[in-house]
């Protein structure tokens, strides 16, 4: 009996965060920082897999405006590191779009909202409180807040529940392939 290759994703989460004086920002995080997706079946390629609930995001600012955002990196910007192949049929080179985040919480202050969106390169994340620029002062009860705050304090503005969703299809080459997901806050300066 021949057994079927299947298609392994194995992510890498960095969560970073910038410190100044009386101003800071920070995480904290108590899951695990890797996951793994493993395609061994028609469907699981088709209609993807989900990770609920794969990290918690709990934010500390004192006395800080701050944004976070969200993007992969890799060896080649835009793709999956390729760890080994399986064969020979099918495209090597994995997108990492076809990775999806929700990142939401319960005052609902993600700019992304509670639907999935595909995670693009770090040299072009995905804003998820903020932008580029100086952003005006948005308060817990609106969407986007960016003002000084706890998890401790309000948990339903600074606490954010990341799930995760990866859909390749079926063009791709079966192999082993990795990356890593960076969570980023930083003051808003």
């Amino acid at each position: 009996m021949k057994k079927s290759a299947s298609l392994a994703l194995t992510l890498a989460l960095i969560f970073l965060h910038t410190a100044l004086l009386a101003q800071s920002v920070s995480f904290a995080l108590k899951t695990s920082p890797n996951a793994s997706f493993v395609f061994d079946s028609i469907d699981k390629y088709n209609n993807g897999i989900v990770i609920p609930s794969f990290a918690t995001l709990k934010v500390e600012a004192v006395g800080t405006e701050w944004d976070l955002y969200v993007g992969t990196t890799t060896t080649t910007g835009g793709q999956f590191d390729v760890n080994t192949t399986y064969g020979t049929s099918g495209i090597s080179s994995i997108p990492v779009s076809i990775l999806q985040a929700r990142v939401f919480n319960a005052s609902g202050t993600s700019q992304t909202g509670s639907s999935f969106f595909n995670l693009t390169d770090i040299a072009n994340p995905v804003y998820l409180i903020g932008t580029t620029g100086n952003d005006a002062p948005v308060n817990c009860t609106a969407a986007g807040t960016n003002v000084a705050g706890s998890y401790t304090t309000q948990p339903q503005c600074y606490t954010f529940k990341v799930d995760l969703k990866a859909t390749p299809g079926l063009n791709y080459r079966t192999g082993s392939y990795s990356l890593r997901v960076d969570f980023v806050l930083i003051q808003d300066l």
